[in-house]
């Protein structure tokens, strides 16, 4: 009974996390060669849109760097509801106040698949954005070290309790894979082979990066 269980959660388990563990194997296998049509994106698309948006967060001198980095991040995030995007703040592309133009800030925002450069005009209540998308590769390449939350949207953050899921379901895979394989006497033999000599392997390598890295 108890075998029957976990040979079907086994099962089960591994059909729920068949989506995640192919986009994962194929964005590791991005990693490992990036041919250039993997990195291709589409040409920046320019749009505009009315936005009315309250009063967004000045920076004063007096502010500390983790103040000017919260405002900033604030601001932002009223510009990304404003235009109904979701995405986070981009940290190595500044965003910023016009010191020239109190009426005129840059927003840089990022998601899986495209890229927002935002510039709001306050007084006209207009948002001018360039838009890039990028490829499929590149999108998987994302979702492969995801996680958290993605705000403005709770669907895209859902994939942080998905990876959770799948992460937990391929351990007990691994165990319950030995488990299951033990009441195969004709195949022990074989199977001891390929357990002993991958664990082996494994554990060499992780003691040369240990000792030698």
């Amino acid at each position: 009974m108890l075998r029957r269980v976990i040979l079907n959660i086994h099962i089960y388990a591994g059909l729920l996390c068949f989506g995640y563990l192919i986009v994962f194997g194929l964005s590791s296998l991005n990693f490992n060669h990036p041919f250039a049509f993997t990195r291709a994106r589409s040409e920046p698309v320019a749009w505009e849109r009315q936005v009315a948006i309250a009063d967004l967060p000045r920076l004063t001198p007096e502010m500390t760097y983790d103040q000017r980095v919260a405002a900033k991040t604030e601001a932002n995030h009223a510009v990304r509801r404003a235009l109904g995007l979701f995405g986070h703040p981009r940290p190595w592309r500044e965003s910023w106040w016009d010191e020239h133009d109190a009426n005129h800030y840059h927003a840089s925002l990022v998601r899986p698949g495209a890229q927002y450069e935002v510039d709001v005009h306050l007084d006209r209540k207009l948002a001018a954005v360039r838009e890039t998308r990028s490829s499929a590769w590149e999108v998987m390449a994302r979702l492969h070290g995801f996680h958290g939350e993605m705000p403005g949207s709770v669907l895209v953050s859902t994939w942080a309790w998905y990876t959770e899921f799948c992460t937990l379901a391929v351990l007990f895979a691994g165990v319950s894979g030995v488990y299951l394989w033990t009441a195969r006497r004709n195949q022990r033999r074989m199977g001891l082979a390929l357990l002993g000599g991958a664990g082996a392997l494994s554990l060499a390598l992780m003691l040369y990066l240990t000792l030698h890295g």
